[in-house]
């Protein structure tokens, strides 16, 4: 008999299924009816939106959390805060390196997105990975973490706060992790960074909303974080950023 194993669902295939299908029977329709050559390009841009959906899929599953850049030293007692965590994937991948710490994972549970979405799934991908009792899923909104000042060792948050629509509301993002975060507090940002290799793995309506590695910078300045370390692999950036011991004012 085979083992079960984790799955994380695959982002944004409910809206990307829909809107590839509208496409391509417009394009089709089109081509078949009115204008051959128009309806062609339409159904060609559906096509390509599917293929680049599909290989971004294949590369992102094949991408282990827990595969991050030795950025990130973990001593295995942290309490750890992991926003916008899903199904679990990144929750599971920092337990994993965790001895007598505990991860605390929060989403929305948004289903429209992700397909499958819950904190039940997340809690079942745990027990199948052998950590269950390191993590606890809870219902958080990454704009209001309900937590106290100053209660996390350490903090990540895996392609998040991209989805957040203005600077405004990423920036109010970061000042809440900022908040719960201990003093001299570890923060592992990571992200997909506009480039020309995401241009071919995201859809152009996706591409235009990434960040370069210079807004991130920016905004995670303006955040207060300190003592950035930088990684990048693949499209991806790693930043990995701290709580000073007192904040600086201007």
């Amino acid at each position: 008999m085979k083992s079960k194993k984790a799955h994380y669902g695959y982002y944004g295939l409910p809206i990307l299924s829909i809107m590839i299908g509208i496409t391509l029977l417009i394009g089709i329709s089109i081509a078949f009816f009115v204008l051959k050559l128009f309806g062609w390009i339409i159904a060609g841009f559906g096509l390509y939106v599917l293929t680049s959906y599909g290989i971004s899929v294949i590369l992102i599953h094949r991408r282990r959390e827990g595969d991050f850049p030795d950025l990130l030293k973990i001593e295995g007692n942290e309490y750890v805060l992991d926003v916008g965590c899903g199904m679990g994937r990144m929750s599971i991948a920092v337990a994993k390196r965790l001895k007598d710490g505990k991860v605390v994972g929060i989403d929305i549970w948004d289903k429209k997105e992700l397909w499958s979405n819950s904190p039940e799934r997340a809690y079942a991908n745990a027990e199948i990975e052998g950590v269950r009792d390191k993590v606890e899923f809870k219902y958080g909104n990454a704009l209001e973490i309900p937590f106290p000042d100053n209660t996390f060792d350490l903090a990540t948050c895996s392609s998040l706060l991209n989805n957040l629509n203005g600077n405004a509301k990423k920036i109010k993002a970061l000042s809440e992790i900022y908040r719960v975060l201990k003093p001299s507090g570890k923060f592992l940002l990571i992200e997909p960074l506009r480039c020309l290799r995401m241009f071919f793995l995201f859809t152009p309506f996706a591409f235009w909303q990434i960040l370069k590695k210079e807004d991130w910078d920016r905004l995670l300045d303006q955040g207060g974080f300190i003592n950035l370390k930088y990684c990048y692999q693949n499209g991806v950036g790693f930043f990995l950023l701290e709580k000073p011991e007192v904040r600086n004012h201007d």
